[in-house]
C-alpha cells in the first residue's frame, strides 16, 4: 500500500518507505544487490517472464558394492525454486519469511560428516595412475581417466567385482572400502556436473592413509562449500547443470 495523497506525483512515482509492506518477486533495493550480478541472475528472467532453462541435477546412482540405503528422489522443481532465490552476495535464500541458508550444523546433522579438522585440498599434478594404484590396489588404464584428468567412477565400480573374488583378504577389504568412500564422494557428496561419473584425482592422496587419517579432514565443510559454489554458478541464467550434494537442499 502506498499513500497516494501526496501532490508530488502519482502513486507509482512514490518510492515505498517500508519494504516489509510489499511482496515483490524481484529485487527491491539495487544498492543492496550487485547490478551486474542481478542482470545475469536467473530471478531476473523469471521476473521478465523470459524462458528459463530447466535445471538438471547431476548425481550418480549406487552401483554394485554394499547397499547404501534408500536415497531420496531429487525434487527438481523445488530445487529450481530455491536456486531462483539464492543470492551469491549473502549467501542465503531470500524467502518471503526472511533469509535462510544451510549451515555446517545442518551438514553434521543430516550427513554425519565432520565439520572441523584439516582442509580438504590436494595437488593437481601427480602420477595419478600410480597414486590410484597405491590407494585402491589396482592401477587404472589411460582410458579410465576422463579428458579432464579425473578418474572415471566406472573404474571404482569394477573394483567391486575384484572384491568378491578376494573376500576375507584384509588388504582387499581396505582397498574396497577406500574405493567405496571415493565413489560416494564423487557420485553424491562432491558430485560435479558430469552426472556423478567422475572422481577428482586431487582427492585420491587424501584417502591414502589409515581410516583415522581420512576422518581427520573436514569433509562436511568441503561438501557445503562445493554446494554453495554450484548454487552460485547456477544462478547464471545460462547455466542448467547442477552438481553438489542435492540432498542438503
Amino acid at each position: 500500500m502506498v499513500d497516494s495523497s501526496s501532490s508530488s506525483g502519482s502513486a507509482s512515482d512514490v518510492e515505498p518507505t517500508d519494504p516489509s509492506m510489499y511482496i515483490l518477486p524481484r529485487p527491491y533495493r539495487w544498492d543492496v544487490l550487485r547490478k551486474r550480478t542481478q542482470r545475469a541472475h536467473i530471478s531476473q528472467r523469471v521476473w521478465n517472464t523470459e524462458h528459463v532453462k530447466k535445471i538438471k541435477t547431476r548425481h550418480g546412482k549406487p552401483t554394485g558394492g554394499p547397499s547404501t540405503g534408500a536415497i531420496p528422489e531429487i525434487d527438481a522443481p523445488l530445487i529450481s525454486a530455491l536456486v531462483e532465490r539464492w543470492r551469491p552476495e549473502t549467501p542465503t535464500f531470500h524467502m518471503t519469511q526472511g533469509e535462510m541458508t544451510i549451515t555446517l550444523q545442518d551438514v553434521a546433522g543430516i550427513l554425519s560428516l565432520p565439520t572441523d579438522g584439516a582442509v580438504v585440498t590436494g595437488s593437481t599434478s601427480k602420477d595419478w595412475p600410480a597414486a590410484c594404484g597405491a590407494v585402491f590396489g589396482a592401477v587404472p588404464q589411460p582410458n579410465e581417466f576422463h579428458h579432464s584428468g579425473d578418474l572415471r567412477i566406472s573404474y571404482l565400480d569394477r573394483l567391486y567385482t575384484r572384491w568378491t573374488d578376494h573376500a576375507g583378504d584384509h588388504d582387499a577389504e581396505i582397498y574396497f572400502t577406500k574405493a567405496h568412500i571415493a565413489r560416494m564422494l564423487g557420485s553424491w557428496l562432491l558430485a560435479d556436473k558430469s552426472g556423478g561419473s567422475n572422481f577428482g584425482c586431487r582427492l585420491v592422496p587424501l584417502l591414502g592413509g589409515g581410516f583415522d587419517d581420512i576422518g581427520r579432514f573436514s569433509w562436511g565443510s568441503a561438501v557445503l562449500s562445493h554446494l554453495f559454489r554450484n548454487l552460485c554458478e547456477l544462478t547464471d541464467a545460462g547455466q542448467s547443470d547442477m552438481g553438489g550434494c542435492h540432498i542438503l537442499l
